[in-house]
């Protein structure tokens, strides 16, 4: 099972995101890095653990409040070796697609920006080569966005993100939300999950769900999961 750490940046930093409430995020203070600065923070988890993929979700992009694609740009640069995944809300999308930074940038399309099914259909037809990542954002156990793209699983990529942002940040433990024809949903599709893990209890849970990886911030950056324990599941 893969871990991937999440970089959470608003304004040039990296923030500690909970329960999805985005006007509540304040820069990281972290035991493992000594800073906000996301160049920094990736620095420190890649001197934890080697890892080979990093999420990172443009809240300002997302939000329609600006953008940090030059510190996307920057990571991306530093870091070459790193698949990187983005969630960069609609307004970026055709730009990081039509001026590829890295060919190992792969694009969230996230159900909270989906307005419609037939915008994830446009996407995947328009960029057919592109290895899109869907997210499917629960809040109150409700998938955000169009329940239309819930119907439409013919037209899902294989790589799925489950976040349950009702318990991002909050290192509560793995609440997996309801989701219909659920054994079929990991039989067809890798599933990274995020929300909420606390330690290495939590993740052999997933690891024994079945999921294919899970997404950790808090639990790097409060040091509940170990070098060793990363590397029991990354091997």
């Amino acid at each position: 099972m893969q871990i991937v750490p999440v970089l959470d940046l608003s304004k040039g930093l990296v923030v500690h995101a909970k329960k999805g409430i985005r006007r509540h995020y304040r820069p990281i203070q972290s035991s493992l890095c000594p800073t906000a600065y996301p160049v920094g923070v990736v620095q420190n988890f890649m001197e934890l653990f080697d890892f080979h993929t990093l999420y990172i979700a443009d809240l300002d992009a997302i939000a329609l409040q600006g953008h940090n694609a030059d510190v996307v740009q920057g990571i991306c640069v530093e870091y070459p070796e790193l698949e990187i995944w983005l969630d960069t809300g609609p307004s970026l999308i055709s730009h990081y697609l039509d001026n590829p930074i890295t060919p190992s940038l792969r694009i969230i399309l996230s159900t909270e920006s989906l307005h419609s099914a037939s915008i994830l259909i446009s996407l995947r037809n328009a960029y057919r080569d592109h290895r899109f990542v869907l997210s499917l954002d629960y809040k109150s156990n409700s998938v955000l966005g169009s329940q239309e793209i819930m119907q439409e699983r013919d037209s899902w990529p294989s790589d799925i993100v489950v976040l349950n942002l009702d318990h991002v940040g909050t290192c509560s433990g793995v609440n997996f939300p309801a989701i219909p024809n659920q054994q079929t949903l990991f039989a067809m599709h890798k599933i990274y999950y995020g929300g909420g893990i606390r330690n290495y209890t939590d993740l052999l849970q997933l690891k024994n769900l079945g999921a294919a990886g899970a997404l950790l911030s808090t639990a790097l950056h409060e040091k509940t999961v170990t070098k060793t324990e990363l590397q029991l599941f990354n091997r």
